[in-house]
């Protein structure tokens, strides 16, 4: 029987033959779709539930809920934001008497993999469809999006200078059209399996949230930690009986690891508060009626890597580049998308090379769609405009960023494909089994 070690060691070393072409370094971590990832889980949920998704990601394999789905009508699937596995290892080596020991114990706690790019609009919206990157083209945290001729901010679709204020959503952007693929809660809804998302408040009307939970009976929006930890309890109790699934979404471990980064105190002080509130505020006061036929997961979207500022590379400081794109780089300050312009592709290419070939691995749009990085399966026609000419992908604990004044504004970062943000945490267990 294989230990989490070599679950581990295996993610880490795996390459898939249509990775031959792009020569990762050997620290990248290969996301997988095919049943060890984060992308897998609209598909487990499902499953486990009896209802059955079309054209989305395969389940995860059977090892990961092996023993754990015979009689569950409920499932409850918490997504920790920036919780990586590496984090979460170092946080229970020095809590022994921390939740998800006896979690583990009790059920299964093993690492899988995120999907690429590692970020938190584009994760969530696999995990909240069942289709990967290449199919609903939310790549990252900014896009070009050719139908409305500009690059946006793609959590609120504002302008990059002007984050978070909504701007298409002022000029008639409708967010629930957006992606080209239903949700998760829709193709639940029409087999009859209710499903509920608890998140804060400030996120309950965002345009990612009414992408994601379109289907949804219900969008509960806390204010605090006991808030949220009471909202999970009362919503099991509220819809007792019926085949649900209850999503929850906590932020906090990445605001603070994008603050402080993700080997500050504060993390590891977060994830044993989170830890115990989970524990007193909702595990140990539930009624056994509502552990009956219930199924806990919690997973993350991604980890964080500590930013090292040697490593960064400042875009204002290279006009030559500059002078060959025609925008500065966008998607993520770890994987920037560059957009060159007409005659200047084979200049920009070996300016990355040699400028920056020490800290980013580059390859083409091309090589990256036809390796499967983003996903398997036909490309929605939007995506070759959203992902640029070249993609650079950070080797490090470097990234891209536009200005000097950028530099320190994030001590922590995600994107890449580093073990650090690409593994994150898998925990099932049943709660009638506690």
């Amino acid at each position: 029987m294989r230990t989490v070690d070599d679950i581990e060691r295996e993610l880490r070393a795996y390459r898939p033959a249509s990775a031959a072409s792009l020569r990762l370094p050997t620290s990248f971590v290969w996301p997988r779709y095919e049943g060890q990832s984060v992308g897998n889980l609209g598909a487990t949920v499902a499953q486990t539930l009896g209802a059955t998704l079309p054209d989305v990601l395969p389940p995860l394999v059977p090892p990961a809920l092996q023993g754990l789905t015979d009689g569950v009508k409920r499932v409850v699937l918490l997504v920790m934001d920036g919780l990586g596995w590496l984090q979460l290892q170092r946080v229970m080596a020095r809590h022994e008497g921390l939740v998800f020991h006896r979690l583990a114990e009790t059920g299964r706690l093993r690492p899988i993999t995120t999907t690429f790019l590692s970020t938190t609009n584009s994760v969530l919206s696999t995990i909240w469809t069942g289709r990967p990157p290449v199919a609903h083209g939310l790549l990252g945290f900014e896009l070009y999006l050719r139908e409305w001729m500009m690059a946006v901010e793609a959590i609120t679709f504002s302008s990059p200078f002007e984050p978070f204020s909504n701007t298409l959503g002022r000029w008639g952007h409708d967010p629930e059209t957006f992606l080209p693929v239903p949700a998760l809660g829709q193709l639940l809804d029409a087999q009859n399996i209710t499903s509920v998302a608890v998140i804060h408040k400030q996120f309950t009307t965002t345009p990612l949230s009414r992408m994601h939970f379109r289907g949804a009976l219900e969008v509960r929006g806390h204010a605090e930690a006991s808030d949220f930890w009471l909202s999970l309890r009362r919503s099991l109790q509220h819809h007792r009986g019926k085949r649900l699934l209850l999503s929850g979404y906590w932020s906090v471990v990445d605001s603070l690891a994008h603050k402080f980064g993700p080997g500050d105190e504060t993390g590891e002080a977060e994830v044993w508060t989170m830890a115990t509130a989970m524990e007193e505020l909702f595990l140990n006061r539930l009624p056994e009626k509502d552990r009956a036929g219930t199924l806990l997961l919690m997973t993350a979207d991604h980890g964080l890597i500590a930013a090292s500022r040697p490593a960064t590379v400042v875009y204002a400081e290279h006009p030559a580049l500059r002078d060959m794109l025609w925008m500065p780089p966008i998607g993520e300050g770890r994987v920037p998308f560059f957009y060159v312009r007409r005659g200047c592709y084979a200049g920009a290419w070996d300016y990355l090379h040699e400028h920056f070939g020490e800290q980013f691995a580059f390859y083409s749009r091309e090589q990256v769609l036809d390796s499967g990085l983003l996903g398997p399966g036909a490309v929605y026609a939007e995506v070759p405009f959203r992902l640029g000419d070249i993609i650079g992908i950070a080797k490090g604990g470097g990234g891209f960023v536009r200005t000097n004044e950028d530099l320190d504004r994030l001590a922590g970062r995600h994107g890449g494909l580093s073990p650090e943000e690409m593994l994150v945490p898998f925990l099932a267990v049943r709660l009638d089994a506690l």
